[in-house]
């Protein structure tokens, strides 16, 4: 080889080096979220700075997702898995962090980010957890993404994490998170004092996931059309909720996206004053549903009365 073709091949080489460096640092974090109302947070806050995927749809009842190897596939090149946590995944995450071979998100490393514990649970079952109280969960319960100002602090977790993968970003991640917990903050003010007007205090729910809404602007579900979480209702539980509903003159059953309306719509011709609203609670539920706000939004219309 001349000394010349040396000098353009180090040259080159040089260049390569350099370029493959620059695509390193450019590169883009990859992002895998559980549930579709994380992966909506994450895509707020990481901008174009990750690529974000999701694994349940929001159509999907999160408890019971089928581990498919294409979900493992997506763990496998993950930088940062976010899950809900507080046992909601506990029947297929697992087997995808297994399936998936990914040292960097298993539970314990920095590319592993459970919101749950973070997040002030309610509901921490008191003494030992048995199956007789039905689908409880032990930690707490885990549907805190209803609650517009958890999920407002959330997003500050979420950004400092990203920050600690990709330092070179953090003004970007911790600025989007700073601006939209101020926005979920404002909008609670109005949706509060839209509820207050309509002088609700009480609802009908078919499950407990809708807790965590109700505690955050002052409503009471006076009853579950399931007796207990994920126990089908008994006739006579049933005839129980009827008279309920007519003594405390409830006027809304809210229905969420998961169960059938059959029950509800029974109930409700036994008492026409109740409407029974089917509401989706969590982004992508419904497809007008992209982000927190508006599953809360579609929240308050509800209570409100409106047609959704």
């Amino acid at each position: 080889m001349t000394a010349g073709l040396k000098h353009f091949t180090a040259i080159a080489l040089t260049i390569l080096v350099l370029n493959l460096g620059g695509l390193r640092a450019e590169a883009k974090l990859n992002v895998v979220a559980t549930t579709s109302d994380i992966g909506a947070l994450l895509e707020k806050i990481a901008g174009d700075q990750a690529s974000v995927e999701v694994i349940a749809k929001g159509t999907q009842d999160p408890h019971f997702i089928e581990p498919k190897p294409s979900y493992m596939v997506k763990v496998a090149k993950a930088d940062l898995l976010v899950s809900n946590g507080l046992s909601l995944e506990e029947g297929w995450l697992p087997n995808l962090i297994q399936g998936g071979r990914n040292p960097k998100v298993k539970p314990g490393t920095k590319g592993y980010l459970e919101l749950g514990q973070h997040a002030e649970p309610l509901d921490i079952p008191q003494g030992a957890v048995s199956r007789a109280a039905g689908d409880v969960h032990p930690d707490g319960n885990p549907h805190f993404t209803l609650d517009p100002i958890r999920m407002g602090a959330l997003a500050n977790v979420v950004a400092e994490r990203l920050a600690e993968l990709d330092p070179s970003n953090r003004a970007q991640f911790v600025g989007r998170a700073k601006t939209l917990q101020k926005e979920l903050e404002t909008k609670t003010k109005e949706w509060q004092e839209r509820i207050a007007k309509t002088g609700v205090k009480q609802v009908v729910a078919y499950h407990n996931d809708l807790r965590y809404f109700l505690e955050r602007f002052g409503l009471r579900a006076a009853a579950f059309l399931e007796p207990k979480p994920g126990i089908p209702p008994t006739a006579q539980h049933l005839l129980d909720t009827v008279s309920l509903i007519k003594r405390d003159k409830i006027s809304v059953i809210l229905v969420e996206n998961f169960f059938d309306t059959k029950i509800a719509e029974r109930l409700a011709s036994d008492v026409p004053s109740v409407k029974v609203r089917v509401v989706g609670i969590a982004v992508g539920s419904k497809v007008e549903l992209k982000s927190t706000a508006d599953v809360i939004e579609q929240l308050v219309a509800a209570i409100e009365g409106k047609s959704i």
